[in-house]
């Protein structure tokens, strides 16, 4: 075959979609572009004319026109007066490198390349929510969010929205100055703890909060007491700060000192949450609290005490927080408004020793500068409207009927098949089988009903020592409850 009839072959088998969604000079130009990086187009090789070209394909000379100006311009083509157009002779480099080591590349292993942290991150990257799927029972985690006032919120937001322009341009990064003196207040009457809003710190969630402790009172490679079983993302970003992470176990009264394994260095940090563990749901008792203050006092640690659902309680009032408790001030608290609103406010507070507050609000300002003006200054006259105690006030009750139904119902269709108790706080329970073995009954058969739940033992340092499934009821309601709890014993029974 002549060049010229090798030539003309290869530009008549380019195709050109009439109908397609890109462009035709798009089309025109991947396609040489192509014969150029797969070698059929060979430095050096004349291409058609515009005119030949356009007859050739059935396209507007235009069109050609444009494709060959970017081909030009990217190095694939190159046109001298007199010569016409032409594959370039010095190809783009990365066309070069691709064609001579085309054969002996290997595909990257990119995780192989991850520092000790990205890798921890890679291994983690499993616990990452899917937020696109409908929840079901007994998902975990969720408040009744269908139960919050909006209309409420809303009307609030827009009144905000109309009159705050300058808190828009900028914001305290220790937070909102109102909404610390409303948290301050609150706490006090609530939770029994005695601050001023010099100590309270805004934080975007309790994350974020977990985070600054770290950064203005540990050094690396400090070691840090946590529960166990216990918050698995905490104690992951622990980990993934450098600390050294020693597990203590729980039993029905909480963190249990007295098994904490041998260690020849003191703890810096001690992480729990007496007023509802997470995921054993026990309250702290009150031997067991001042036990801890004691110890921390001893090893002169810091504790963080993380009360993320210790306003729902059912059993009288909520007891007073940790930090109510301890007179030399080595409490951090920490709360979190995403559970007892809804989970995208991403809003929550510290309360800290006024002394070293300032070192807390400049690690903020560093970290992301402050929270959301709005969202802040929309919270502090949801609080200040009273409209933020009545709404907890009826989830307190609305969750313990939800509670009820879901222990009474597990109870009636599971009966001597499971151990499950009834919590005095929180918004979840623990279902074990008797026996290991009923206990991965109880999972496939849920799966296999379509029941959502959290294994306990994926909050466990030592998995194999954790049993049981974590039911949410929070955000379900008792009819939804009922049918749910129903169709799992059916399939128990397949």
């Amino acid at each position: 075959m002549s060049r010229r009839a090798k030539e003309r072959f290869e530009f008549e088998a380019i195709f050109i979609k009439k109908s397609s969604h890109v462009s035709q000079y798009q089309q025109l130009e991947d396609q040489i572009r192509a014969g150029v990086s797969s070698g059929l187009l060979t430095p050096g090789t004349r291409v058609p004319s515009s005119r030949k070209l356009s007859r050739m394909l059935g396209i507007s000379r235009n069109t050609v026109l444009t494709a060959y100006e970017q081909l030009i311009s990217e190095g694939y083509l190159e046109s001298e007066t007199g010569s016409g157009t032409r594959v370039s002779r010095f190809p783009p480099e990365a066309f070069e490198y691709g064609k001579v080591n085309r054969t002996q590349m290997q595909p990257n292993d990119f995780k192989a390349s991850l520092s000790a942290s990205g890798k921890l991150l890679d291994q983690y990257a499993s616990w990452m929510p899917e937020f696109a799927s409908q929840a079901e029972p007994f998902r975990p985690h969720l408040p009744a969010v269908k139960e919050f006032p909006r209309a409420a919120w809303n009307r609030l937001a827009n009144e905000q929205a109309r009159w705050s322009m300058r808190h828009l341009e900028q914001c305290d990064a220790q937070g909102y100055e109102p909404l610390r003196a409303a948290v301050a207040e609150y706490m006090g009457v609530s939770r029994g703890v005695s601050c001023n809003k010099e100590q309270v710190i805004i934080t975007s969630g309790a994350q974020q909060g977990l985070n600054l402790v770290t950064q203005v009172l540990l050094e690396p490679r400090d070691e840090i007491w946590v529960e166990e079983p216990g918050n698995a993302p905490a104690n992951q970003l622990l980990e993934l700060l450098g600390f050294k992470i020693v597990p203590v176990p729980v039993d029905r009264e909480g963190i249990d000192l007295t098994r904490v394994p041998s260690r020849k260095k003191s703890p810096r940090l001690i992480y729990v949450t007496p007023g509802g563990q997470w995921p054993m749901a026990m309250t702290m008792s009150l031997n067991r609290r001042l036990e801890l203050l004691a110890e921390a006092e001893r090893q002169q640690s810091w504790i963080i005490e993380d009360d993320y659902n210790g306003e729902f309680r059912y059993t009288g009032r909520p007891h007073p927080a940790l930090c109510s408790l301890d007179q030399r001030g080595r409490t951090i608290y920490m709360g979190s408004f995403s559970k007892l609103l809804f989970p995208a406010i991403r809003l929550g507070f510290l309360i800290v020793p006024e002394q070293i507050a300032g070192a807390f609000t400049y690690a903020r300002w560093l970290n992301d500068r402050f929270s959301p003006p709005l969202m802040q200054m929309v919270l502090h006259r949801f609080i200040e409207s009273g409209q933020f105690l009545k709404h907890i006030r009826q989830m307190r009750s609305l969750y313990q009927a939800r509670q009820t139904c879901l222990y009474e119902t597990l109870k009636s269709e599971f009966g001597d098949q499971i151990d499950v108790e009834l919590p005095e706080s929180g918004m979840h329970l623990v279902v074990q089988g008797m026996t290991a073995k009923q206990d991965r009954a109880l999972m496939d058969a849920a799966k296999q009903a379509g029941v959502e739940f959290h294994p306990v033992h994926i909050y466990a340092r030592e998995p194999k020592q954790a049993r049981g499934l974590i039911l949410g009821f929070a955000a379900f309601d008792e009819q939804s409850i009922r049918q749910a709890v129903r169709t799992w014993a059916a399939a128990m029974g397949d």
